[in-house]
């Protein structure tokens, strides 16, 4: 897995969103002035406002439009130097928006293709930082249930053999062997007996040792 970070390096990315957002402003922006110019000069002409060179001399519409455009040339110029300032910071703007979903569009397109990513990371000061958060604890838990579903798969493929305890002993075999020591035992204590005897100086027990050769105690039948 990897962690998918943002490196944009353009301001504008274009695109259906900031595309047609920063279009759309710009539009209304110009229709906006335009309206507002020709509304003004309307109720100018409408006031019956004349030039203040003759007022006997009758003037044509265009130069009354001009006269009208030049004493208002301040919110023309106001309006075209705004447009472009106001059209930047609505880019800039769109961007941290536009940016985090194009980064998001592309991880998409990249898992469908098979790569994995343990999270994401969009610049700093973009503003979808909760998506961000929702992202990373998808990746989290998604993570959590491959590295659960490895594990499983590794169990069941343990042969049953090696995943058995230790095998139990033969009770059979417990009980022979407990048996041919006790027999071992007995056989052990007659054989001191004899010596003890021997050293006495009892002859009665050097005749009993004599056979004792032959001695074969009677055992109980074995398992």
């Amino acid at each position: 897995m990897s962690v998918l970070k943002s490196r944009r390096s353009r301001i504008y990315l274009g695109g259906m969103f900031q595309g047609t957002l920063v279009k759309r402003l710009a539009i209304a922006w110009v229709a906006y002035h335009l309206l507002l110019f020709h509304a003004m000069f309307a109720v100018w002409c409408l006031e019956g406002a004349r030039p203040a060179a003759d007022a006997e001399v009758e003037t044509s519409l265009i130069e009354k439009y001009e006269s009208f455009a030049w004493q208002n040339r301040l919110l023309i110029f106001g309006a075209c130097a705004a447009g472009p300032i106001l059209l930047w910071d609505v880019v800039r703007c769109t961007h941290r928006v536009a940016g985090p979903l194009l980064r998001l569009e592309n991880m998409l397109l990249r898992m469908a293709k098979g790569e994995t990513f343990s999270e994401i990371k969009f610049r700093k000061g973009d503003w979808l930082t909760s998506l961000e958060r929702a992202l990373n604890a998808y990746l989290s838990s998604r993570a959590a249930v491959v590295v659960n579903e490895r594990a499983g798969a590794q169990v069941a493929a343990v042969p049953a053999e090696f995943s058995s305890t230790s095998p139990v002993a033969d009770a059979r075999v417990v009980a022979q062997g407990d048996h041919d020591l006790n027999d071992l035992l007995r056989e052990l204590r007659d054989i001191n007996e004899t010596l003890a005897a021997l050293n006495m100086g009892h002859p009665e027990a050097v005749g009993d040792a004599g056979g004792f050769m032959n001695f074969r105690p009677d055992r109980p039948p074995r398992f």
